[in-house]
């Protein structure tokens, strides 16, 4: 059996409705509901001494989620969380199945891009956990120059350059995977030529991975996400608890 941690309103005793769905799911297949204020950094019910305690709920800072794992143990351990959540905790891991990157501080970001965009007419600049919107794809110095000030980001926040990469319309897939098994919605299959991911990904206990398409029908990488924080995309809550989130339960009480 599993703890859930969802989100409660800001300083209420009252679950976030965008989690309604989940937790709903989570009482149906038996596992304990407790709430976590994460502007009070306060738990609103003491989780299960015995079960493990998994996190569902809105992206965390690196610092707020070990002020969180203070609180109770978490299944997921902080330097896991950030395994998979943050880029730098994942990319050197499978950069040969992803688009070429590299990391810099905002400060000294600009001459990487340059040297990108003597090689591309674009390139995309994103954070470690998120993008920045279409602002994220630069084509200049004066683009970048204007997502530093529009997002006011601080000189030394590091960004993850990365190559442009055409992509067909084939929509992204998300799978959610734990250790070495991959899980999609629908039952699909993760690709094939992707496997190695996994092996490279396996101390991580649970993950997403974002799968697109070049317009050849390449699969690639595009992104490694914690998943705690992913949101379900194609995946309705129903199935994501009678596949994922069983078998997650499973192999901890193993």
């Amino acid at each position: 059996m599993l703890n859930l941690l969802f989100p409660s309103l800001p300083y209420q005793r009252m679950l976030d409705p965008m989690w309604q769905q989940e937790a709903q799911q989570a009482q149906h297949h038996g596992y304990s509901v407790c709430l976590y204020d994460a502007e009070q950094q306060r738990l609103y019910q003491t989780p299960h001494p015995t079960w493990p305690t998994l996190y569902r709920g809105w992206m965390l800072s690196e610092r707020e989620y070990r002020q969180l794992a203070q609180l109770t143990p978490l299944f997921i351990s902080p330097e896991l969380y950030l395994a998979s959540h943050q880029a730098s905790g994942w990319y050197s891991a499978i950069a040969p199945f992803t688009p070429a990157s590299v990391f810099a501080p905002v400060h000294q970001a600009a001459p990487l891009i340059e040297q990108a965009l003597q090689f591309q007419d674009r390139c995309f600049v994103k954070s470690l956990t998120k993008s920045f919107g279409a602002d994220s794809v630069i084509s200049s110095l004066p683009a970048f120059t204007a997502l530093v000030q529009r997002h006011a980001l601080a000189a030394d926040e590091v960004l993850f350059i990365r190559s442009y990469q055409e992509l067909s319309n084939q929509p992204e897939e998300r799978y959610f995977a734990i250790q070495g098994q991959a899980y999609g919605a629908a039952r699909k299959r993760f690709p094939v030529v992707l496997q190695p991911v996994l092996a490279r990904l396996q101390s991580r206990w649970l993950y997403t991975l974002d799968v697109a398409y070049t317009a050849s029908g390449t699969p690639l990488i595009i992104e490694v996400g914690d998943g705690q924080v992913s949101d379900t995309k194609e995946w309705s809550v129903a199935e994501l608890y009678q596949t994922v989130l069983q078998r997650l339960a499973e192999q901890a009480a193993s």
